[in-house]
């Protein structure tokens, strides 16, 4: 493994900004690493509707994770997290962008089953805990490969195996 990418889009937070602040809490508290606020990079206007999305305003947050982190948020998602999902299946075997990284989303409820928001799940608003997306950045140089490796940790493909 070479990383592993946490990352949460917040569009509530383009309305009220105490979504993205939660959202912050919850990946640093689940990652142990700072995370980083994004910026929308352009103003979504179509023709008279002007919405919401302003360019230069915050949108996203994200957490990049190396060397022991890494090991420690992955082993913690096969230890404790994914257990605790209902009629798991496991991540499909067709996530993965051709060139060895593969990529899993979280639900917001699955991200309240991580032990450092349960324990404090008083001080998360319910209705602010975001969705997360992980992508795990390997060495392999195609999915196959990543899919061999992430298997030997313990972590389980259902499906099409595509490569």
């Amino acid at each position: 493994l070479s990383r592993i990418t946490v990352s949460s889009l917040i569009r509530d937070a383009l309305t009220d900004s105490a979504y993205l602040h939660v959202a912050g809490m919850v990946l640093q508290a689940i990652t142990s690493v700072r995370a980083h606020v994004h910026l929308a990079r352009r103003s979504t206007n179509i023709g008279r509707a002007t919405f919401e999305q302003r360019a230069g305003k915050p949108i996203a947050v994200s957490c990049t994770l190396t060397g022991e982190t890494m090991y420690d948020f992955l082993a913690e998602c096969v230890e404790t997290v994914f257990p605790a999902i209902k009629e798991w299946k496991g991540i499909p075997g067709s996530s993965g962008d051709g060139s060895g990284n593969l990529g899993f989303g979280l639900r917001p409820e699955t991200v309240a089953a991580f032990p450092e928001v349960a324990v404090n799940y008083d001080s998360y608003p319910p209705r602010m805990i975001p969705g997360v997306d992980v992508v795990v950045h390997t060495t392999a140089t195609n999915d196959r490969d990543a899919r061999l490796l992430l298997s030997g940790m313990g972590i389980p493909f259902y499906g099409k195996h595509v490569n």
